[in-house]
């Protein structure tokens, strides 16, 4: 059972209302429950976080009232929407209610979007099918919705297609069309998860906006308690399908009962210390010099513009050491690691890695594998990078054998073994394809894939930032561990500057292209010297903290694929 909530924090008059709300999922032995016995309420214009790591249960919450559950799946308990039970309505009555008095906006908007048509096509369609709009009036009523969440030169952002706009833009463009139908209850599950911290805080300043001069009631999906903490009224913690505790957002660090609430508080990375650098006049293992890559991108007046991605960036990386490039999606964080493992070829500049020159890409398969044996790559989604089709264990033989192709099969697999027991993972998960496994044991296999080689680099691309914050403590934490055990220098890329607390000892600042401060990583989180570092602290969500919309001069963002990806511009 929910833990009673207490008569003050009742809402009066719920938009939303779960009354023992059960979640089914089919199963050859029957039906399995996956959440249990959910009670909470949205009042009209409130804010109520739902926060749980992942599997907890709160998005299979959050699809039960949407009616977007996995087929198979069925419910028990009610689900009301201002009262009406919705169990007991037609399906035609419930299609209509859900469509025109509930709006979602999903974690990932690029996967709900077809890339083939414009975002114009997308934001008029219910506007036209469901509202009967005239197609001008609809694209009069469209762009109006991009004016109201805050984007610029909306005429143009409806001619284009989701592959010329960023997350943050297209994050915005969901929640305008979900306001087309004048929801009164807006679902956001996990909006926020893959933005930078400024971003993420002006998306949440939008949705701020909205509640406040539309009177919008907020179900707000997150496994960041900080996050929920300061933008949501009241917050709801979910832990293995139930909800174990219900509190006021002000003062749940002072009220908090249960032990999962305080796991989850204790997590929180922007209060670990940060890490202290070590001193090293040792040859650096990894060196930029004065690196610069452009591109030419479509610009707005659809000519061919030169982006400067990468300008005149140098920095260096010591043997064993751990080095965190942070800025936000554009700054050329991700194009300079890329340049760096010779995915792209800088325009001028230098790399040396381990004394060997690498300012041009490999032109032999052979030397490809050589230089993979010194450096490898974990990317930020391991379900992507992983192949489906393969085991763990079928995945670690594989890079195994790459890079000892002569080796007999004994060995082989006494060095799988040996890696899943270096990254902590349990061995009965050798015979597991990466959809059984959770987001931090797929990072793990991904992990130990990239050890197969013996790299003495290992380049991290926001390798944690897709991952419920008490699992990026244990993956930073363990490759902290592993840096300490192998030697193994560290280059974490990130958005977020609370990660760089748990791992790096030194930190450059990247934005537009350029580096805006570099030091410690205690001068750097705690004193630090530039505007713009000062703005990324800033927009950390913590107690007392409410999201602003800020501008620095922020410009069109990177391609972030290859370079014949299309330009992307950013808010």
């Amino acid at each position: 059972m929910n833990q009673p909530i207490p008569e003050a924090l009742a809402p009066t008059t719920p938009v939303l209302e779960l009354a023992g709300l059960d979640i089914f999922a089919p199963g050859p032995a029957g039906p399995r429950q996956l959440v249990f016995d959910s009670t909470l309420s949205v009042a009209r214009g409130e804010a109520v976080g739902l926060v749980g790591e992942s599997g907890s249960g709160k998005t299979l919450t959050v699809r039960a009232v949407a009616g977007l559950l996995p087929e198979g799946f069925t419910t028990s308990g009610a689900i009301r929407i201002d009262g009406q039970e919705l169990g007991a309505m037609r399906p035609r009555e419930l299609r209509a209610l859900r469509a025109r008095r509930i709006g979602m906006v999903f974690q990932t908007p690029r996967a709900h979007l077809n890339p083939l048509r414009t975002i114009g096509d997308f934001m008029t369609e219910a506007l036209v099918h469901v509202k009967g709009e005239k197609p001008d009036a609809a694209a009069k009523r469209a762009m109006d919705l991009l004016d109201e969440v805050g984007i610029t030169d909306p005429g143009r952002r409806l001619r284009q297609h989701p592959a010329e706009l960023s997350g943050g833009l297209l994050q915005r463009v969901m929640i305008a069309a979900t306001l087309a139908m004048d929801p009164d209850l807006l679902l956001a599950d996990e909006i926020t998860t893959a933005l930078d911290v400024t971003t993420q805080e002006e998306v949440m300043a939008v949705i701020a906006d909205l509640r406040a001069h539309r009177e919008l009631s907020l179900l707000f999906i997150t496994h960041d308690l900080a996050l929920a903490g300061a933008v949501c009224d009241r917050v709801n913690v979910m832990q293995h399908g139930r909800i174990v505790e219900t509190l006021r957002a002000a003062t749940m660090r002072h009220d908090a009962r249960d032990e999962y609430t305080k796991v989850l508080m204790s997590a929180s990375l922007d209060e670990a210390p940060a890490i202290e650098a070590d001193a090293s006049a040792a040859r650096p293992i990894m060196a930029l010099s004065h690196l610069r890559k452009a591109y030419r991108v479509r610009g707005a007046s659809g000519g061919k513009e030169t982006l400067v991605a990468v300008d005149d960036v140098s920095m260096e990386l010591a043997p064993g050491g751990s080095l965190g490039v942070v800025g936000e999606s554009g700054s050329g964080k991700s194009t300079t690691a890329r340049l760096l493992l010779g995915l792209e070829r800088a325009d001028t500049g230098t790399i040396t890695v381990d004394g060997q020159d690498w300012s041009t890409p490999a032109r032999s398969g052979r030397e490809r594998r050589r230089r993979a044996k010194i450096a490898q790559m974990v990317f930020q989604d391991p379900y992507q990078s992983l192949d489906r089709r393969q085991t763990v264990r079928q995945c670690l033989v594989e890079a195994v054998r790459v890079h000892r192709p002569h080796a007999a099969r004994a060995e082989v697999e006494a060095r799988v073994v040996e890696l899943v027991s270096q990254v902590r993972l349990d061995e009965a998960l050798l015979g597991s394809r990466p959809r059984a496994l959770s987001g931090g044991q797929r990072q793990r296999v991904a992990i130990a894939r990239a050890l197969a080689a013996d790299p003495v680099l290992l380049v991290l691309d926001e390798a944690v930032s897709a991952l419920d914050v008490t699992t990026q403590v244990e993956i930073l934490t363990l490759l902290d561990a592993i840096r300490r055990e192998t030697g193994v220098a560290l280059l974490m890329i990130t958005h977020d500057l609370t990660v760089i607390r748990r791992l790096c000892d030194q930190v450059v600042v990247m934005r537009q292209g350029r580096i805006e401060e570099r030091g410690t990583a205690a001068q750097i989180l705690d004193e630090p010297s530039a505007e713009y570092t000062r703005l990324l602290l800033d927009s950390i969500p913590r107690e007392g903290w409410t999201p602003r919309r800020r501008r620095l001069g922020r410009t069109q963002s990177l391609p972030t694929v290859t370079r014949s990806s299309a330009m992307i511009a950013d808010a």
